[in-house]
C-alpha cells in the first residue's frame, strides 16, 4: 500500500520506501478522506420500519455507505461496529425505553474501546429520556417529524466532525 502511494507521487522503482508514523498518518488521512461515511443504522423492533428504510435510503442517496443492521441487542450493535469500523451510530427506538437501552449501549461502547463513536437517536423519546441520553453522550435525537434533510445534514456533520477528530490522533 505505501508503495503504490508512493508510485503515485512520482517515487519510482530504487527509491528506499520506509513507513514512519507520519507517512502512514498522512496516508491513512488521505484514504479516509476518500471513503464515505459509514453509518451503522439498527433497531429495536419489527414494526415501524417504513421511516427505517426511508432514512435508510435518504442517507445512502447523500453519500453516506450505511450498515443496515436491523434489529439488534447492545451488545450486537457494538460488535457491528466495532468489525464495520463505523463513523457514526444510529439507533431507532420505537418500543424500547432510550433510558434504559441508551446507557446500556454507551457503557458497552466504552468497554470495548468506541466509546469516541458517535452515537444518534431516532424515533419515540420522551422528552425528559432525551435530556438523559444527551447527557450521557447521545450527539442528537431525532423524531418522527424531524425533516429528511435536517437529519442527513445533522448526521453528516456529526460523522464529518468524528473523522477529523480521529484522524488529529
Amino acid at each position: 500500500m505505501i508503495e503504490d502511494v508512493a508510485r503515485k507521487n512520482g517515487i519510482g522503482k530504487g527509491t528506499e520506501i520506509r513507513e514512519t508514523e507520519p507517512t502512514r498518518k498522512r496516508i491513512g488521512r488521505t484514504m479516509c478522506m476518500e471513503r464515505p461515511l459509514k453509518f451503522l443504522f439498527s433497531r429495536d423492533d419489527w414494526y415501524h420500519q417504513r421511516g427505517y428504510w426511508v432514512l435508510t435510503n435518504s442517507l445512502r442517496d447523500a453519500g453516506l455507505e450505511v450498515i443496515v443492521a436491523g434489529i439488534q441487542t447492545p451488545t450486537e450493535i457494538v460488535e457491528t461496529a466495532v468489525q464495520e469500523d463505523v463513523d457514526v451510530i444510529g439507533y431507532r427506538i420505537m418500543q424500547g425505553s432510550p433510558k434504559v437501552i441508551i446507557p446500556i449501549l454507551l457503557d458497552k461502547m466504552k468497554k470495548r474501546g468506541i466509546g469516541d463513536i458517535p452515537v444518534v437517536v431516532g424515533g419515540i423519546v420522551p422528552e425528559k429520556d432525551e435530556y438523559l441520553i444527551r447527557k450521557l453522550g447521545v450527539k442528537d435525537v431525532f423524531h418522527p417529524l424531524t425533516p429528511l434533510e435536517t437529519v442527513v445534514e445533522r448526521v453528516k456533520a456529526i460523522g464529518n466532525s468524528y473523522v477529523r477528530k480521529k484522524l488529529q490522533v
